[in-house]
């Protein structure tokens, strides 16, 4: 069987923060999204799909530094 060839880079800990950070990037970017209101005074800095994609990519990273545990 090939590997991927894929490895952790970070301890396994770091990963776990990734996923939570992860995870809260998608639940902000997923609260903003359902507002419906525009006011120009409060644009947001970034918006809300950008967050999410990017919690999204970093569950991944996290998920990959949780690979040595699976051993």
């Amino acid at each position: 069987m090939r590997s991927l060839g894929v490895d952790a880079i970070l301890p396994w800990e770091i990963g776990i923060l990734f996923i939570l950070l992860g995870l809260l990037l998608i639940y902000i970017g997923n609260r903003q999204s359902k507002k419906t209101d525009i006011d120009l005074n409060k644009l947001p800095f970034i918006k809300p799909t950008t967050k999410i994609i990017f919690g999204g990519a970093i569950i991944l990273v996290g998920v990959i530094q949780l690979f040595p545990l699976l051993r």
